[in-house]
């Protein structure tokens, strides 16, 4: 794990299954090894359908934020050597996809120095205008960037910046990367209507079933 040596405390912290991990709003996306089937990265999603986020709670965001649906990421972590980098961009295009088939408009992240820059290459941006630093329970307390990502504006700005991670995010085909076909009805059915910002509760109708889970 990248954080072992570096951040001990959170490594530790991060060998315990946590609340989220069983919240009907979260995911965890698992990457595995094609030939030994053996994981080599993963993530969780946390969305707000039916609940604020933890940086909802925590923090007071920005308003272009408030009231529009989030997916917090958290937990990334991947094996280390050179095949690290491809497993992060296939959980990022998992992520990207599943976004957007559930109608998320932003992603939210906080990047720990240097990791930010992961994030920042894909084009994600400081929440607060003065690029501070924050603290949450989650990373029992280590200063980290938070950054966004606007899910519904991306392919736009990756296809006219020339971004290089263009044709892979939202041009080429993996079948292992299948999230259209597996979110049932994501497309049928509208985003929740929000009550003082808080979207009201509906029974979930997504399954997810797919190579990287």
């Amino acid at each position: 794990m990248a954080y072992a040596k570096r951040l001990p405390s959170l490594a530790r912290a991060l060998g315990n299954a946590e609340s989220e991990d069983s919240d009907p709003d979260s995911i965890v996306l698992l990457a595995e090894s094609k030939e030994t089937l053996a994981p080599v990265g993963t993530l969780r999603i946390h969305t707000n359908i039916h609940g604020p986020t933890e940086f909802e709670r925590e923090l007071a965001l920005p308003s272009r934020f408030q009231g529009n649906s989030i997916a917090h990421v958290s937990r990334l972590g991947v094996v280390g050597g050179k095949s690290g980098t491809q497993v992060k961009l296939a959980l990022f295009k998992a992520l990207y996809r599943y976004c957007l088939a559930r109608q998320i408009e932003w992603i939210m992240v906080t990047g720990i120095p240097p990791r930010d820059r992961d994030y920042v290459n894909l084009q994600f941006e400081d929440v607060f205008n003065d690029a501070r630093m924050v603290t949450l329970p989650s990373s029992i307390g280590i200063p980290a960037r938070l950054l966004a990502f606007n899910v519904r504006t991306a392919e736009q700005r990756w296809r006219e910046g020339n971004h290089p991670f263009y044709d892979f995010m939202c041009n080429q085909i993996h079948e292992d990367i299948r999230i259209f076909d597996s979110v049932s009805g994501a497309w049928a059915n509208s985003r929740a209507m929000r009550t003082n910002g808080r979207p009201t509760r509906r029974t979930p109708t997504m399954t997810f079933d797919v190579p990287v889970i």
